[in-house]
């Protein structure tokens, strides 16, 4: 069964229509980006906000597209423009994964020198009673922390 249909209409509410537009827009922006993909087509939005504001979205870029509709060829410039930025972005995220990849092995090499490997069956031994005990502790003051925060009332029907 599919979806019902929902009748196109003025939101009455001011702020109820803000929102409404906030994410109407970028669904919009999203089936713009869309069609130029699958269709290799140049695609330009331009709107104003409910308050005024202009925004505008273009693929590959908004000016390439109003260069292309107001003097009808595509500028070398705009051709050039979308590569380098491109390569840009993906360079920025290689170098973000990167960074992350190296601070994900500098805590796996910490949590790996957290465990004790040069413990006899004796000292190992109290390390998980010590363990046990303080596991108890946090629960007991986790508990006292939920009672402070959302005490129970015992009501006496005697």
């Amino acid at each position: 069964m599919g979806r019902k249909k929902i009748e196109i209409e003025l939101v009455d509410n001011k702020k109820a229509r803000n929102v409404t537009f906030s994410k109407r827009r970028s669904g919009l922006f999203k089936k713009a980006s869309d069609l130029s993909i699958l269709c290799n087509a140049r695609v330009g939005i331009v709107g104003f906000t409910p308050g005024g504001k202009p925004f505008a979205f273009g693929s590959p870029t908004f000016e390439a597209v109003t260069n292309v509709y107001l003097h009808g060829e595509e500028g070398e410039s705009s051709r050039k423009n979308v590569k380098p930025s491109r390569n840009q972005n993906i360079n920025k995220l290689n170098k973000e994964l990167s960074d992350l990849t190296e601070e994900l092995e500098e805590v796996d090499k910490g949590k790996a020198s957290m465990v004790p490997t040069d413990l006899d069956l004796e000292e190992l031994l109290k390390v998980k009673t010590s363990l046990k005990d303080l596991h108890g502790n946090i629960e007991a003051a986790s508990s006292l922390l939920l009672l402070a925060k959302n005490p129970v009332h015992i009501i006496d029907l005697d």
